[in-house]
């Protein structure tokens, strides 16, 4: 009675050996030729973490609007402050990297009058448009209050 279990789960065993040793393996992709690099990391205006790039931020809805000479001004009328502000709210806007072919804007917010967000930056991505810059991309993060959450800039909800 033995074999009738033994032999029939031998022959399935060496099967599916033979089985996996026959599947063929994915090829690694040769990337010696590739193109693409990295976005680079750049220092953030305050100094104390990094830039990053897209996938560091949460994407933000661009107006349509949003064109003009200088992509400082474009990023405070899109994203700055709008209302009067108390305390010790301030807001930088700097251009980090400029190209004919792009514009890297970091708007920061800090101080602001909220329980739990503390800051907000927004990576601010431009393209030219004739003489003049067009917002094409936009992303934010949030810095929180104290014992609200992190400390540092990220996507992470502040409690």
């Amino acid at each position: 009675m033995l074999k009738t279990y033994v032999l029939p789960a031998l022959a399935t065993s060496a099967l599916l050996i033979t089985l996996a040793a026959c599947q063929p393996t994915t090829p690694t992709p040769d990337t010696s030729g590739d193109t693409t690099t990295e976005a680079p990391v750049i220092e953030a205006p305050d100094g104390d973490a990094t830039v990053g790039d897209r996938t560091d931020y949460t994407e933000e809805p661009v107006p349509e609007d949003a064109v003009g000479a200088e992509p400082t001004e474009v990023a405070l009328a899109a994203f700055g402050s709008t209302e009067p502000v108390e305390g010790n709210f301030e807001e930088e806007v700097e251009v980090v990297e400029e190209t004919d072919d792009m514009a890297l804007v970091v708007l920061t917010q800090t101080g602001l009058a909220d329980d739990s967000v503390n800051g907000m930056r927004y990576r601010l991505e431009f393209v030219p448009e004739g003489d003049q810059w067009r917002l094409d991309w936009a992303g934010s993060q949030v810095r929180c209050q104290p014992d609200r959450g992190s400390q540092e800039w990220s996507t992470d909800l502040c409690s």
